[in-house]
Parts: structure tokens; sequence; C-alpha cells
């Protein structure tokens, strides 16, 4: 009798030991998920777990030219109505990157740049145009190189200029905002999807993002709203036995929302101008981010939690 009662009381002491030891290590798992960083960039160096003695985040030299609205590709962009071209190498350097080669006139209101893999560079306005600054200089090879917009000799062209909806829609469409993929109309996303023929059918994409209000698209996959930031991502919709567009929130530029400027391929810019690589923001995301303007998607045996990043 005696026995048994050291063993119960035995057994009992070891069930509180392991319970204070469940208590511990949970408590301990939940305090390493809980994101203290009082900015991006802490948050984007505890992501990839290394300090500001390891990495040091450059700055976009001469940024002062940039804001919110301001949209690239890979080798231009557009900013308070002026095109410029960079190269995004010296980005990587903290060099002076770019120059200015065309200043738009006042009564073209730009929107959004598109890709490009010439030397022309092509915008929208917001009147429906697709205009084209167009480089008059026969003699330069289209290659995949910054050399090649340097070479350029630019001019805006009154031939090579469009209504654009008519032109490649089918039809004149109305519109808030015009990129690659997709378009916005009343903070709602529509998706061009060409197929084979000539003009696209145009289909609503459903996500997350619906019931903010749509602010723009950079990089033609990054979502600005009122409130978070979102991929544009491609999956396999079983249903319709076809891809479909959706989005994919990203977590943490929704969470430091205000400090984020815009976007390159490669980086995040910040209000003070840090560039942030995009991958080492987002860590959570099904595969590397790559640079360039193509909608990424899953893989077949992969699934995004609730459209999260």
């Amino acid at each position: 009798m005696k026995n048994k009662k050291i063993l119960y009381l035995g057994g009992l002491i070891l069930l509180i030991v392991l319970i204070v030891l469940s208590i511990i290590l949970l408590n301990k798992k939940d305090n390493n998920k809980i994101d203290n960083s009082k900015t991006l960039v802490e948050a984007a160096l505890k992501n990839i777990n290394k300090d500001s003695k390891e990495v040091y985040y450059k700055k976009f030299t001469g940024g002062e030219i940039l804001n919110e609205n301001t949209c690239f590709n890979r080798y231009a962009f557009i900013s308070n109505n002026a095109i410029y071209i960079f190269n995004p190498q010296k980005l990587k350097t903290g060099e002076l990157s770019y120059k200015k080669v065309y200043d738009i006139p006042s009564n073209i209101n730009v929107i959004n740049i598109t890709p490009s893999w010439g030397s022309d560079i092509k915008f929208f306005d917001n009147n429906d145009t697709l205009y084209t600054l167009h480089d008059e200089n026969i003699d330069n090879k289209v290659v995949d190189s910054y050399d090649m917009y340097e070479k350029a000799t630019y001019k805006l062209s009154d031939s090579l200029k469009w209504t654009y909806s008519t032109e490649y829609l089918g039809k004149k469409i109305d519109y808030d905002f015009m990129s690659e993929y997709v378009y916005v109309k009343d903070n709602i996303l529509y998706y061009k999807n060409y197929g084979n023929n000539k003009y696209p059918t145009i289909e609503k994409v459903n996500g997350n993002y619906e019931g903010e209000k749509i602010i723009r698209i950079y990089d033609e996959r990054i979502l600005k709203t009122d409130k978070n930031f979102y991929e544009i991502i491609r999956i396999f919709d079983n249903d319709l036995g076809r891809e479909v567009l959706t989005t994919m929130k990203i977590n943490l530029l929704s969470k430091y929302y205000n400090e984020v400027l815009t976007f390159t391929y490669d980086y995040v810019i910040l209000k003070d101008y840090t560039l942030i690589p995009i991958n080492d923001i987002m860590t959570n995301r099904f595969h590397k981010y790559q640079n360039n303007y193509f909608l990424d998607r899953p893989n077949d045996n992969e699934i995004v939690e609730g459209y999260e990043e």
C-alpha cells in the first residue's frame, strides 16, 4: 500500500513537471513567432536571420525624384511625368543609377509604364492612350542590357500611339488603372485572358483584396490597396479545370504599410529610399520571387495557406 502511494505521488509529480515544461515550450514557441521589430528593415533582417552588422541595405541614390506613383520596368521608370532609364546593377553598389531621357508634356497624365524587352518605352495615360517613347537609333541592337537604353535616341512617337482598349481589348472599356495582365474598375480587378483569340475574354479576379480601395499595381504583380499589399498570382481552379488569377496578401509589407514607397523588379523601396530585396521580405513564399513581371504560381503540390505569404 505504501509503495502504491509512492508510485501515485511520483506519477503525479512527473505529470506536473511535464505540464509545466509543455507550457514553457509553448510560450517560447509563441514568443518566437512574435515580430517585435520596429521597422521593416529590422523585420527583413530578422526574416533572413541576420543583423545590421552582417547586412547593410543600401539606399536608392538620388531617390528624391521617386514617389508612391513611380512605376518601374526592368530598365526604365516614370516619375513626376518624366521618363528615366536606370541600370539595376548599380543599385546593388549604391551608385547613381539613372538619367532622364524625356519630359512628358503636362497635358499627358501617366498612370503606368509597360514591360518591354526592346529599347522603346511604352506607357498608359488616364485617357485610355498607349504612348511610345520610340528609339530612333536604327543601329541599336535589341539585347537584354541597359546598354541598349543608353544608346537609344528617344522621341515621343505620333504614329506609335493607340486608343488602348479599342486596339488591344476589342472594344472601348472604361478603367481606373491599366497593367499588363489586369485592369482596375471600381476597386475590382479584371483579368485580360487572351487564350488563342485576338482579343481577350475579361474575367473578374476573385481574391482577398476585395472590399478594399485599390491604389495601384507595381511591376504588374504587386497590388496596393488602402490597407494592404498583395501579390497577383495564378492558381489552378479544379472546378473550372483551368488557371485563374487571385491575390496573396504580403503580410510583412502590409504590417509596415506606411514605410513603403515603390518597387523595382528586385527591391522594395522605402520612403527613406532604403532598398530591401523582395526575397528578404517574402521568405514564406511558395518559392523564390523572380525579378521579372511574369505572374507566378505555386507548384501543383503546394498550397498557399489562406492566400497569404
